[in-house]
């Protein structure tokens, strides 16, 4: 099954050889559609041999995207930004993955490096039907379209696949800030005319979270959990931030049971890592070491991998007393940091080397 590569860019030049190295030999070809970018972006896509088409940003990711896939001729689409690759796993498997004759979209699971939540569903792997294409300005999905096809052609299946599929590696300083005020333009816009998507009101309260807009949060909050019949996913992000605005707040009892409505909704357990997390920074808040110790032992059950789980639950053994145990976290946070982020992991080695828990000779890499 042929496989297109579909992106939108604008001024990705430093990023954009990484992702297309990561799906080298994975896709039949790519389709590049870039926004105005002034840097190398375009003449780097093609060299690589991508097919680019340039048009004007208009403040609408949904539209961008869409002008890509106009010119996607595959049977398959894989959907990727040039701050994100495949990993080889999944790489590997998507010959196959393709191969299912009922799946019309597959959800793919991305890991977000250096934030959280830690791991992202994403729809990201879909066929080239005529009738799927992306909603909203910002947080684009296809969900809404693929709901209408499921509707009339019932045929169709989700598909979903477990292990890292996308590897995250975001924007920082300045360029977050922009991001951050481009996304709260465009979401404010669209939910003035779409009061009712109750999705972008649970985004849009992310964003003044981040800035510790308080008061404009809340009422994003109190906008979304008005709607009569949420989605669970929906649901889980709208909880999870009014658990996360009452810790910003202080009122620690009142983000656990936050929490805990966001962990009763039926989601997949893997949307949970982000809440497990913030719920163990409540309950030590409050002093309730056991159940902040348990809470961490559920997240390593659920994922080997989240060094966070290890790194803060070390932290809190060794506030404890137990220093071997403590110990023993933390050097698994260290051997999980040195591929995920090297920098954290040396400043944990070094950390943990000037309070003398780790020789001089041990190493971070």
């Amino acid at each position: 099954m042929a496989i297109t590569l579909c992106m939108i860019v604008r001024d990705e030049a430093t990023r954009l050889p990484q992702c297309l190295a990561s799906v080298a030999g994975v896709v039949d070809e790519a389709v590049i559609v870039d926004t105005g970018s002034q840097d190398e972006t375009v003449a780097i896509a093609r060299d690589w041999g991508a097919r680019v088409y340039e048009i004007p940003w208009q403040d609408d990711f949904a539209a961008a995207r869409n002008v890509a896939l106009g010119y996607v001729t595959t049977e398959w689409v894989l959907v990727l930004d040039a701050d994100e690759t495949l990993t080889p796993a999944f790489a590997a498997l998507l010959p196959q993955i393709c191969q299912h004759p009922n799946w019309l979209v597959v959800i793919l699971l991305r890991q977000e490096l250096g934030v959280i939540p830690p791991y992202t569903p994403v729809a990201r792997l879909f066929r080239r039907h005529p009738a799927i294409s992306f909603q909203r300005p910002y947080h684009e999905t296809i969900d809404d379209s693929v709901l209408a096809l499921q509707q009339r052609e019932p045929h169709w299946q989700i598909g979903h696949v477990s292990g890292v599929a996308i590897v995250h590696r975001g924007y920082l300083g300045d360029q977050r800030q922009q991001k951050q005020e481009r996304a709260e333009r465009i979401m404010r816009r669209h939910l003035e005319q779409h009061p009712e998507d109750a999705y972008l009101w649970s985004k849009l309260a992310g964003v003044y979270l981040a800035r510790g807009n308080w008061e404009q949060a809340q009422r994003c909050l109190e906008e979304g959990l008005k709607t009569d019949t949420l989605p669970p996913a929906i649901a889980q992000e709208l909880y999870y931030q009014q658990g996360n605005l009452y810790a910003e707040r202080g009122e620690w009892q009142a983000a656990i049971a936050a929490y805990e409505m966001a962990l009763g909704t039926p989601t997949p357990e893997v949307m949970h890592l982000a809440t497990y997390l913030r719920l163990a920074e409540a309950q030590k808040q409050l002093k309730r070491w056991g159940h902040a110790l348990a809470t961490y032992d559920r997240l390593q059950r659920l994922d080997p991998t989240c060094a966070l789980a290890y790194q803060n639950q070390g932290a809190l053994l060794l506030r404890l007393g137990q220093v071997s145990a403590g110990l023993a976290k933390l050097r698994q946070a260290i051997a999980l940091l040195r591929d995920q982020n090297p920098a954290e992991a040396q400043r944990l080695t070094q950390e943990l080397q000037a309070m003398g828990l780790l020789s001089p000779s041990e190493k971070s890499s």
